[in-house]
C-alpha cells in the first residue's frame, strides 16, 4: 500500500467512525432523550445547541470519508479486490452525504422557524402541537433524511467490512507503519 493510501485509509475509517458513530447517537439517544426536559421550548434549545457543536465534528467527518476514500486511494484499492462491494459503498457514501446534508439544511431551517432557535418539540424530530406548522413539516422531512444517514452509514460499515474481508491478510500494525 502506498503512503497515500495510509493516509487515505486512516483518514477514510476515522472519519466514516466519528460519522456513523455520532448520528448514530444523535438518532437512538439524544433526540429520543430530550422528552424527559419538561419545557418544550429548551427540548429545542437543547437540540439545536448540541446537534451545532457536532456539525462541527460530522461535517469534517463526512468529508474526511469521502475523500479518504476517492482521493486517498482506498476505492482504488478495494476496487481491484471487490468490484461489486466498491460501487455499492459509492452509492452508499453518496447517498449518506446527501442525506447528511439535508439533514443539517432542514435543521437550521428549525431552528430559524422560532424566536433565538428555541422550536417546542416532542422529542428530537417529533414536532409539539405548538410547533410552528414549517418547522412541524421541516421536522418531519429530518426525521426521514436523519434515519436514512443511519442506515446509509451502517450499510457503509458492513461494506467496509465486507471489503476488508476480502483484502489480503494483513501484516502486523507495527511492521505495516513502518514500510
Amino acid at each position: 500500500m502506498k503512503e497515500a493510501s495510509k493516509f487515505g485509509k486512516v483518514a477514510h475509517n476515522l472519519g466514516l467512525s466519528a460519522w456513523f458513530g455520532g448520528t448514530l447517537f444523535g438518532q437512538v439517544a439524544l433526540n429520543p432523550t430530550v422528552s424527559s426536559i419538561s419545557d418544550k421550548s429548551e427540548r429545542g434549545r437543547v437540540l439545536n445547541e448540541a446537534w451545532a457543536r457536532f456539525q462541527a465534528v460530522n461535517m469534517p467527518a463526512a468529508l474526511s470519508t469521502l475523500l479518504g476514500w476517492r482521493l486517498g486511494g482506498v476505492r482504488e484499492d478495494a476496487e481491484l479486490r471487490v468490484p461489486g462491494l466498491t460501487r455499492a459503498k459509492d452509492v452508499l457514501l453518496g447517498g449518506a452525504a446527501f442525506n447528511t446534508l439535508a439533514s443539517a439544511v432542514l435543521g437550521a431551517t428549525v431552528a430559524s422557524r422560532a424566536s433565538e432557535g428555541f422550536v417546542p418539540v416532542r422529542s428530537g424530530t417529533t414536532p409539539a402541537p405548538e410547533t410552528p406548522p414549517s418547522a412541524a413539516r421541516a421536522l418531519r422531512l429530518l426525521r426521514f433524511f436523519s434515519n436514512g444517514s443511519v442506515a446509509l452509514l451502517a450499510a457503509s460499515v458492513i461494506v467496509s467490512g465486507l471489503i476488508e474481508a476480502a483484502s489480503p491478510k494483513p501484516r502486523g500494525l507495527l511492521s505495516r507503519l513502518l514500510d
